[in-house]
């Protein structure tokens, strides 16, 4: 199982350990794709964003990534195409990672739920003599055996505003706004107390067509965890208070088409169509003998 997928999250929904600390090593940020539009792009796509959040804990965050439309592959017969992430962190060199998605993704019902079945290969690193090197994206055996595994999300509130402007880095967009709320709780025993937990996150989305691959102007977000303990019988005694709260933004920086991949293999940056061989040219049919005879 690679190791990505458990960041996978840290770009498009900021969670509360993104804000903690640098995440080790790179971050892909496939799930940036706006997978309900379908593969609104094209080789060379690529779009930039600024990410920044702090806690009141005091961790903060702060880096820039850009999402690469870096090829395209025909893999066991089936077309692929080649996201490539580069995330610098304070102004550092990027870190850089890459995966192979199968354009079956999008005709998945639930394609942002999913998305991992649709990973074929991912490249993360470099060998001895620098060439990048490529694995094969492999699930978990839990996945295999469990029924249900990677299937359950959180409900989540959701409410379209209407469309506004947003001003981001880039400009001023009208865009699309949109509100998510989840929110979870648990209760549970500690020795001889009682520990209540819960979390609560709140979403604001601004949505434009006029984006490639991510579809994503701006997203705010603020991430509230509270916990209240008491002992048997004590409880009215027990305050809910603030575990940790984080909030933090994204915001559109710029965007183009063009970009050289820096991971992906040269043969695969170019679309499938030109990647295919020209078919020969079938000879052109024997001229038609003409009758020749002589007369006595």
């Amino acid at each position: 199982m690679r190791r990505a997928v458990a960041v996978l999250l840290l770009i498009a929904a900021l969670p509360l350990s993104a804000l903690a600390a640098k995440p080790e090593g790179p971050v892909d940020a496939m799930t940036m794709i706006d997978f309900r539009r379908g593969p609104h792009f094209k080789v060379g796509d690529w779009v930039k964003y600024h990410t920044h959040g702090n806690s009141e804990q005091g961790f903060k965050t702060d880096y820039t990534v850009t999402v690469l439309i870096a090829g395209e592959e025909l893999w066991w017969g089936e077309e692929c195409f080649w996201v490539e992430s580069q995330t610098s962190y304070s102004g550092r060199s990027p870190e850089l990672a890459a995966s192979l998605l199968s354009y079956a993704v999008f005709q998945d019902s639930l394609p942002a739920r999913h998305f991992q079945r649709y990973i074929r290969k991912y490249i993360d690193g470099f060998d001895e003599q620098g060439v990048p090197v490529q694995q094969l994206f492999q699930r978990a055996p839990s996945e295999l055996i469990i029924r249900g595994y990677g299937e359950y999300e959180p409900y989540r509130q959701r409410d379209t505003l209407g469309v506004e402007q947003v001003e981001v880095p880039k400009g001023t967009f009208d865009a699309l706004r949109e509100i998510q709320r989840f929110r979870e709780y648990t209760t549970q025993q500690d020795g001889d107390s009682t520990v209540y937990f819960e979390r609560t996150e709140d979403y604001t989305h601004w949505w434009s067509d006029t984006i490639p691959i991510t579809s994503l102007v701006r997203v705010d977000q603020e991430d509230t965890q509270r916990r209240r303990v008491w002992m048997i019988g004590e409880s009215q005694d027990a305050p809910l208070r603030i575990a940790e709260r984080a909030i933090g933004s994204t915001e559109l920086v710029d965007f183009g088409t063009g970009m050289k991949p820096r991971l992906v293999p040269e043969r695969f940056q170019r679309p499938l169509s030109e990647q295919r061989a020209p078919r020969p040219k079938r000879p052109p049919p024997p001229a038609a003998r003409k009758a020749t005879g002589t007369r006595g």
